[in-house]
């Protein structure tokens, strides 16, 4: 089964349910975030960027994904990239059909990462402690490692909320539930999907010992500051 060599490593996110086009380009940010359709009333702040990409992060885009699921993957990075504000950069590429273990392998060493397209009969999917998740990532921020997006436990309509909070998790962030209505909270509500909050920017910035002032987040209805770390 695709990708099945890869059910190791720490992780680092497990996204529940309650019951019941590509993103490369640094160019006006804040224009891209507008295209990454954060609802009305909402915007990204506007802080100063470094003169150059500090750090690029490659990110490698499963093709079992139709057009749609990747438009809606690209439109989750480019508002990260608008917070990373430059000092990290996510760069997006299309996954070579049905990869070999070397060329995963290799992708993690050079700290990338894969956002994979699995189902729930897939080994990771059926772990004791994904039974209920929406998606997963497995690996380190530093060194790279996988998202397993698992396509049949949720909507079209809910990838890019799902996909923000699973890079924060790439980038270092984990879960925070000391208020409602937060990107990183733990229990997945589609309102959360909305943008990417200070709260979840600044366990970004802790994490990559990257400067909160000079970063990006959404902000309005909502969205009360947060206490930087």
């Amino acid at each position: 089964m695709r990708f099945s060599r890869w059910v190791v490593g720490l992780v680092l996110s497990v996204l529940f349910v309650l019951p019941a086009n590509a993103a490369n380009s640094p160019a006006a940010p804040r224009e891209q975030a507008s295209r990454g359709s954060p609802p009305s009333g909402l915007r990204y702040t506007d802080n100063a960027a470094p003169a150059a990409t500090q750090r690029v992060v490659s990110l490698y885009i499963d093709r079992d994904f139709s057009d749609d699921a990747r438009a809606r993957i690209g439109l989750a990075v480019r508002q990260w990239n608008v917070a990373l504000n430059g000092f990290i950069q996510f760069r997006v590429g299309l996954l070579e059909a049905n990869p070999q273990p070397q060329t995963l392998a290799q992708i993690r060493r050079s700290g990338g990462w894969v956002v994979a397209r699995i189902d729930s009969r897939h080994p990771v999917a059926r772990q004791p402690g994904a039974r209920q998740a929406l998606a997963m990532a497995v690996g380190s921020s530093r060194s790279g490692g996988i998202v397993y997006v698992i396509s049949d436990r949720f909507g079209l309509a809910d990838l890019s909320g799902v996909m923000l909070h699973e890079l924060g998790h790439v980038l270092g962030a984990g879960h925070d539930d000391s208020t409602n209505g937060h990107l990183m909270a733990s229990v997945y509500k589609p309102g959360n999907g909305h943008c990417i909050d200070q709260g979840a920017v600044a366990m970004v910035a802790q994490a990559q010992r990257l400067p909160l002032s000079r970063l990006n987040w959404c902000v309005g209805p909502g969205l009360e500051a947060r206490r930087s770390r």
